[in-house]
């Protein structure tokens, strides 16, 4: 069962990513959305609560007794807790029951300011007449069919029933602007001297700090808490441990179109949070099969990869609080990747709990896949004219 909860910001947020700041004259970049690592933590350490006896015995890698213990496991071999969704989310005055969620632009959508044409626009998984054009050795290529060259905006976001009409294979009309939601700011900062604890001469840096709208504020949906996690209460979010509340409410997440995925025999993958692959951009499970083509296999199913919209990869790392040292950093395929299935053959539920559980193989990173890595949509393929 997946419990959803909004998280407020009380103050701006710091969001560092993994590119060290800090000497003379640097300028430390706000990583927007944040990694789901970064919810995994504060909603722990909420878990853990104000006992630093249990903290201590937490950080030294022992086991918690009893319900706690079966929730958060060690740092090492976690226990049922699981992020499951990490996105922005907005609250409408017209409807106070729930927010919508707010989810950055997936790779097979593009944005367009042309009045005169739609705004939104998908790709095409289109077979390329001339060899040699297409930059992977899939049988089909990602191709946007608009009636004028135009470049397309960055920074858009789908809304709650955008992303249900674009999981259902269809073209949603509207998205919401970065605007909309948050802004950055930058902040002087001025590096300490580790023995003084002075202000270093001539250590002037500067970084970026986000602020939310007023009524935007971010939608985490945990798996495996056990009733242990209180309805409401405060964490401590980001870099310089900036103040947070959270409580718990009831949402709807977007339904997976069994019908059409089984009548169709073919999908769409949407990374809803980034993947940690073992081959990179493929997702795991997904293998070169001596005819050239990619086959993802799993117990009581199979499909044909036949195309892939996968931004530039990014690093994802972090700092181990456990051990005191940073973590492992290692390429991921960006939230919002999307990969296209055809030939599926066997049982479409089967498919559903494989994506539900995250996009694991054989071996999977129990920290990462603790902390909401590898979350994907399973969607439908659009039907096109």
């Amino acid at each position: 069962m997946t419990d959803f909860y909004f998280v407020a910001p009380q103050d701006v947020l710091m969001l560092r990513g993994n590119k060290s700041f800090g000497d003379a004259g640097e300028h430390g970049e706000a990583l927007m959305p944040p990694w789901p690592s970064l919810f995994a933590g504060a909603f722990r350490a909420a878990l853990l609560g104000q006992d630093a006896v249990r903290l201590a015995r937490f950080t030294a890698g022992q086991r918690l007794e009893g319900a706690l213990g079966d929730v958060l496991g060690t740092p090492a071999a976690p226990g049922s807790f699981r992020i499951n969704w990490v996105t922005l989310a907005q609250w409408s005055a017209s409807d106070a029951a729930q927010p919508s969620c707010a989810v950055l632009l997936p790779a097979d959508l593009l944005a367009f300011s042309d009045k005169d044409l739609p705004a939104l626009e998908a790709l095409t998984p289109t077979l390329m007449p001339t060899a040699g054009m297409a930059s992977s050795d899939l049988p089909l290529t990602a191709h946007l069919r608009r009636q004028k060259a135009d470049k397309p905006d960055g920074g858009r976001w789908l809304c709650g029933a955008g992303l249900d009409l674009h999981l259902s294979g269809q073209l949603p009309k509207h998205t919401i602007s970065s605007q909309a939601l948050y802004r950055r700011e930058a902040r002087l900062g001025i590096a300490l001297d580790a023995g003084t604890r002075t202000a270093a001469e001539g250590a002037i840096y500067t970084t970026e700090a986000i602020v939310l709208a007023p009524d935007a504020g971010f939608m985490v949906g945990i798996d495996g808490l056990q009733g242990q996690l209180p309805a409401a209460g405060m964490l401590r979010l980001g870099g310089d441990g900036r103040g947070a509340t959270y409580r718990r409410i009831d949402f709807s997440a977007p339904a997976t179109p069994f019908g059409q995925i089984s009548g169709d025999r073919r999908f769409r993958l949407v990374l809803a949070t980034h993947g940690l692959f073992g081959q990179g951009a493929l997702p795991d499970r997904v293998t070169r099969q001596d005819d050239g083509s990619y086959r993802l296999a799993g117990e009581g199913f199979s499909a044909r990869l036949a195309c892939a919209a996968v931004p530039r990869h990014e690093v994802v790392s972090g700092w181990d609080l456990a051990l005191w040292q940073p973590k492992p950093a290692q390429r991921v395929a960006p939230a919002g990747s999307v990969y296209w299935f055809d030939q599926f053959e066997g049982d479409a539920d089967k498919l559903a709990d494989w994506v539900a559980a995250g996009l694991w193989g054989d071996n999977p990173d129990a920290q990462r896949r603790a902390e909401g890595f590898n979350r994907a949509w399973l969607a439908a393929w659009p039907h096109t004219v």
